[in-house]
């Protein structure tokens, strides 16, 4: 199975027709492809993937000038890369696997360690035969997996997956994989690291926001996301480094492979977080910890992530998917980052100009330690406005503004609860009321976006602006109507005086509230 010409990346074409196409494929056939179509995890990887690609063939470019028409040159400066390094895109070469360690076999057992009954099987779903392969898709139920999204019989040994399911898996874990407890293997001469633990692999910290400009063809889309050489020097590390196929470490005492693959812009875009070799049969592999791979505050957050200032001025910590919705967190994944350890969103905004508008995928895998908890993306429309400090602190202001109503109609269904006189203290409308008001606000969003549009202080600003604030208030009145009940005579009067508590708390005139019809 050889990566560069078997079709396994799955995408939907000009004709919005589903299909798996290989890597060539993508370079090769790019303008004919819409988009990948995978879930968000998958994407991250996938897309690092085909960058780390893109940047090697190109061995750069240099600096923005040339980046703005390498897309020319891509698809055959990929075409030769593939000629010179097809042999290390091998999912089970005999010598070096794609992404696996070879030579990885389990730790002898001690001699006096007494035979067991039953299979052995650790918190990672490893039993004394390995690892079951489904353990690298998040959304299947192996070992300490959730059943959250995976309801199947628990025999992960049934399950058998084809090459192309594989190496998609195969990439999406090396970049995922959430930290915990793993099996210790063997590995020229040593153990792997950890003693049985391993860390976060470079994508999953925090439940780190990722983002990537979005064209209307893949191949665009690739080219849009690249970095120049200059940025990558000033902004994130001072090597750009090789992939790590490239330079794949001997051993654990291979220091210079090692901090390629580590400290390196391109060594960390396919990173070798976790020990691994698949199984043929497409059952099962070998799992251990891999190589420790530095997070902030210690290194810069990666090429894709967000970072924010803490408040107390101690550090940095990156933007991660949490409970709010990705919409809110937009003017801290905009910002163009200036140094290497600065605040700010994905490096390649550094690369546009102040008047590009642009479509912004943002997507990240949600976990608690070592659960993985839910998948989240969005694709948002940036006008070019966004891009510069005016913009972003309107659109800050809007963002408070919508929090502000937010907290008004929370207490409005207390308010409600408790002139009902029914146990104050516990207020179930009002979280309901809360998730009603906020995916109306976000069906709004054209309108936020319409008044970042306009110039501030004109009749056009003014009119976008009473637009935008009238559908936060009718958002808020509809919460609050469609949550509390006004059937009976009692719930009636709750909900006329929850109503006009809510009515006075805002900036509405009171005689002239927003149209419920």
């Amino acid at each position: 199975m050889n990566l560069t010409t078997e079709p396994w990346i799955p995408v939907t074409d000009s004709n919005d027709q589903a299909r798996q196409v290989s890597l060539r494929q993508i370079f090769a056939e790019g303008e004919m492809l819409q988009d990948l179509a995978v879930r968000p995890h998958e994407r991250v990887a996938l897309m690092r993937l085909l960058i780390c690609i893109a940047q090697a063939a190109l061995d750069g470019p240099a600096d923005r000038q040339t980046l703005a028409t390498c897309g020319r040159e891509l698809p055959a400066a990929a075409g030769r890369y593939f000629d010179r390094w097809q042999e290390s895109f091998d999912l089970f070469h005999p010598e070096k696997p794609f992404l696996q360690f070879s030579g990885l076999s389990k730790p002898p057992k001690p001699l006096d360690k007494k035979p067991k009954k039953a299979k052995a099987v650790h918190e990672d779903g490893e039993d004394e035969e390995g690892t079951a392969a489904s353990k690298m898709d998040f959304a299947l139920a192996t070992g300490n997996n959730t059943t959250l999204f995976d309801h199947e019989a628990a025999n992960d040994e049934a399950r058998t997956f084809p090459p192309n399911q594989l190496a998609l898996m195969l990439i999406t874990f090396q970049c995922f994989s959430p930290g915990g407890r793993i099996g210790v293997a063997r590995w020229r001469g040593s153990d792997t690291p950890g003693s049985g633990s391993s860390g976060h692999a470079p994508c999953a910290p925090s439940a780190m926001l990722h983002a990537f400009i979005r064209r209307s063809t893949l191949l665009d889309g690739i080219h849009a996301n690249l970095l120049s050489r200059w940025s990558v020097k000033k902004n994130y590390a001072r090597e750009w480094g090789r992939p790590v196929w490239e330079q794949m470490p001997e051993s654990f005492s291979d220091a210079p492979a090692i901090a390629n693959a580590t400290t390196t812009y391109l060594g960390r875009l396919m990173p070798l977080a976790r020990a691994i070799v698949l199984r043929p049969d497409g059952k099962g592999l070998l799992l251990a910890n891999g190589l420790d791979y530095p997070t902030p505050p210690e290194f810069p957050a990666e090429p894709t992530a967000s970072i924010v200032k803490k408040g107390d001025d101690t550090g940095h910590v990156l933007v991660g998917a949490g409970n709010k919705a990705i919409w809110r967190e937009l003017p801290s994944l905009v910002v163009k980052r200036l140094a290497d350890k600065g605040a700010g969103g994905p490096l390649v905004l550094g690369e546009l100009n102040d008047d590009e508008s642009l479509d912004l995928w943002v997507g990240a895998l949600i976990t608690d330690k070592a659960s993985i908890l839910d998948t989240v993306e969005g694709v948002y429309a940036i006008p070019a406005r966004m891009l510069n400090d005016d913009g972003r602190r309107t659109y800050e202001k809007e963002i408070e503004a919508s929090e502000q109503v937010e907290s008004k109609l929370r207490n409005a269904c207390e308010a409600y609860r408790q002139h009902l006189e029914l146990k104050p203290q516990v207020y179930p409308e009002r979280a309901l009321a809360v998730r009603r008001y906020w995916t109306s606000i976000e069906q709004q969003l054209p309108l936020l976006r319409a008044y970042i549009n306009v110039p501030d202080g004109t009749d056009e600003a003014k009119s976008a602006l009473a637009k935008w604030r009238n559908g936060l208030w009718k958002a808020a009145y509809d919460a609050l109507t469609t949550t509390c009940a006004n059937e009976t005579p009692r719930q009636l009067r709750a909900y006329s005086l929850a109503r006009r508590d809510l009515q006075r708390s805002l900036s509405k005139p009171k005689e002239n509230p927003p149209n419920q019809n």
